[in-house]
């Protein structure tokens, strides 16, 4: 079948190089000879039938740009299969030969369901979270970092001119890499993540023994649903004696420029994932792993096991 029309989304959280990867595949796309439907708030456009037509002067200057000029949104009604059908019907009405879905986990399923419906697919990963396992990054993950080490050695500044101690909630959901990551990064004092249970008693016993060590603010770093971090402060403040603040990042970790590195990475995968549908190659994920682009099928990947970096954990405790 020749390929004259492919579609592309991006869907679920938003985060930086989506923009950056959507340039690359329209741009790879019209050099081809290849028609862009550009489709609305995720899942949502599929069901409505919302689109764009998008070519390069449509998307010239958004490699810089944080979110998503498509937009993006978290669709129930795709979950069902009235809305996977009205999403098939978009695309068959349109005449729209192949799809690419920018995405996380949540965003992957959905693409499982469109290839069982017979729908040609190539999935990008895209997310703060990084709980894509089958790829070591996944785009906003590099971003991500970067901008919660800002913050949070803005955060120390302020905390060291008072000796005061404070708890920062890191996003993530339930995966620890970005918490350990900015703690790494942000030479800070504990860190708290699902992927090493711990509890209240512990925490305060490691900030008690920073102050033993002339560490006079200590900065504890915490994942997102692990603990109410007001709760955490007053408790370390009333047990360890030291005055404590919290502070929640929130979407400032998911705004902003992409870094250099996901700006490469998204051209990488943009183009990939382009030139596997010229090439009549489908339904595959697309990864990044040891400075390489690579592709597996979109089940294999959803099937992946948690591959965790305790070795960095391990040292991140020995330093501390």
């Amino acid at each position: 079948m020749k390929i004259e029309r492919i579609g592309v989304l991006t869907s679920g959280g938003d985060c930086q190089g989506m923009n950056a990867c959507l340039y690359n595949i329209v741009k790879m796309a019209c050099e081809n000879n290849l028609q862009v439907y550009g489709f609305l708030n995720g899942y949502k456009g599929l069901i409505n039938n919302q689109y764009r037509l998008l070519d390069i002067n449509s998307v010239y200057n958004i490699m810089h740009l944080g979110g998503t000029i498509l937009g993006t949104s978290r669709c129930d009604e795709f979950l069902t299969d009235v809305g996977q059908q009205k999403a098939v019907k978009t695309l068959k009405d349109n005449k729209v030969n192949a799809l690419i879905v920018i995405g996380g986990d949540g965003s992957y399923k959905g693409v499982l369901c469109l290839i069982k419906k017979g729908i040609k697919c190539i999935a990008i990963p895209a997310t703060i979270d990084n709980d894509l396992f089958y790829t070591s990054k996944s785009l906003g993950f590099d971003t991500a970092v970067n901008n919660a080490v800002i913050a949070i050695e803005s955060i120390k500044q302020t905390m060291r001119s008072h000796n005061r101690c404070c708890v920062i909630e890191i996003m993530g959901r339930n995966c620890g890499d970005l918490t350990l990551n900015s703690a790494v990064a942000s030479n800070s004092d504990i860190v708290v993540i699902k992927e090493k249970p711990t509890n209240v008693s512990e925490i305060v016993k490691q900030v008690k023994n920073c102050i033993k060590r002339n560490i006079l603010s200590p900065t504890v770093i915490v994942a997102e649903n692990q603990f109410d971090i007001k709760k955490l402060a007053s408790t370390i403040q009333q047990k360890a004696k030291i005055e404590t603040k919290s502070q929640v990042l929130g979407y400032i970790q998911r705004g902003g420029e992409p870094s250099v590195n996901d700006r490469i990475i998204a051209m990488q995968m943009g183009v990939r994932a382009v030139e596997l549908i010229m090439n009549g190659i489908f339904n595959k994920a697309i990864g990044y792993k040891n400075d390489e682009i690579f592709e597996i099928t979109v089940e294999q990947a959803l099937k992946v096991t948690r591959d965790f970096n305790y070795k960095l954990l391990d040292l991140f405790i020995k330093l501390n």
